[in-house]
């Protein structure tokens, strides 16, 4: 018997799978119907215990070939029919072993909807999964220590587009693969870790990659000055925590949300047309500090108002919220790298 333990003293008790140890973390939910491979590989999760809303989890095979990155990076999975012990297809034993070897645990046969509802009225908040449901301490943020260092290489690596002249220094906070692969296909890219002395060349734009964590962390202030120092000079491109820290780059401000965005059916609007778009983000810039500081807000979730996509024409800026990477996820979002493209060519 495994338990789940919640910072406001709820515990839920399940079958435990994949690693056989306790886990700790952030607790959040996607709304994600598929695409589970991908969602426990993106480096966004780190120290986050997710929880899946939809019920029928690893009832397909796991293709490693789109993972997000190599390992794991949620600290911990919740289920409500994981399927972690049913032979049927194989594809369930695939995933507990996988985690297993990972080091990340897992508990099954959670009502996730009742998870769902209580993270939605009382926010995200501090969890474990733990065979011993009296041996927990919520007093560690488990989102204030660098969450990125782990999920970034500390070596200069060039992705090189043998049909493009154009060059992109690519900012890793914590990238998924998909995104790296994206942006490959525009140009030649230069790939350095968030916290590297950035080489001092010309590059026809920088892109911030998404990433896990505060983009408000002192770990994040050496980048966050980088981009700074760069506006106005070359162009800026953001997804997700990329956004955000363009956003404090130019004195803006960022919050922490309720409970945030994550899955892929979000609606994102920018008053004339509505696309579903991939999330997952618990930070958001704030709109009207951004507007203050001359960025214009260009696309906002319909459902809650948040800020989605930000724009400096000027100064040759521009920033989604969401993944337009779509890994996993609707392609109504892909415009996003048409625009890169174009705008490199003009």
């Amino acid at each position: 018997m495994y338990y789940l333990c919640l910072e406001d003293g709820s515990t839920f008790a399940g079958t435990g799978f994949g690693a056989v140890v306790p886990a700790y973390g952030e607790i959040v939910f996607t709304t994600s119907m598929s695409g589970y491979l991908e969602a426990i590989t993106d480096p966004s999760y780190r120290g986050q215990i997710l929880v899946f809303a939809f019920p029928t989890i690893a009832n397909y095979p796991m293709e490693k070939g789109i993972m997000e990155a190599g390992v794991p990076h949620v600290a911990g999975l919740v289920t409500k029919e994981g399927h972690a012990f049913l032979t049927h297809g194989g594809y369930s034993s695939q995933l507990s072993a996988f985690l297993s070897a990972s080091g990340v645990p897992a508990i099954d046969g959670i009502d996730t909807r009742e998870i769902v509802l209580k993270i939605r009225e009382k926010g995200s908040m501090r969890a474990w999964i733990s065979p011993d449901p009296d041996k927990k301490d919520f007093s560690i943020d488990p989102l204030a220590q660098d969450l990125i260092y782990p999920t970034v290489s500390h070596r200069i690596e060039r992705i090189r587009n043998p049909n493009s002249g154009k060059r992109i220094l690519f900012v890793n906070a914590g990238s998924k693969r998909s995104v790296i692969n994206r942006m490959a296909d525009l140009a030649s890219l230069t790939v350095v870790p968030y916290d590297l002395d950035i080489p001092d060349e010309k590059y026809d734009a920088i892109f911030i990659s998404n990433g896990p964590g505060d983009p408000d962390s002192p770990h994040l202030r050496k980048v966050i000055n980088y981009v700074r120092d760069r506006i106005g000079e070359t162009r800026l491109y953001g997804i997700c925590l990329g956004q955000q820290i363009i956003a404090l780059a130019y004195g803006a401000k960022t919050y922490k949300m309720h409970f945030g965005h994550r899955g892929s059916n979000h609606a994102v609007t920018d008053g004339k047309r509505i696309r579903i778009t991939t999330h997952n983000h618990g930070f958001a810039v704030d709109s009207k500090s951004a507007e203050s500081k001359g960025i214009k807000i260009t696309e906002w979730d319909a459902n809650d108002g948040t800020p989605e996509g930000l724009a400096d024409e000027k100064n040759m800026v521009s920033s989604v919220q969401y993944h337009p990477e779509a890994s996993p996820g609707p392609h109504d979002s892909m415009d996003f790298f048409r625009q890169i493209a174009r705008e490199l060519d003009s």
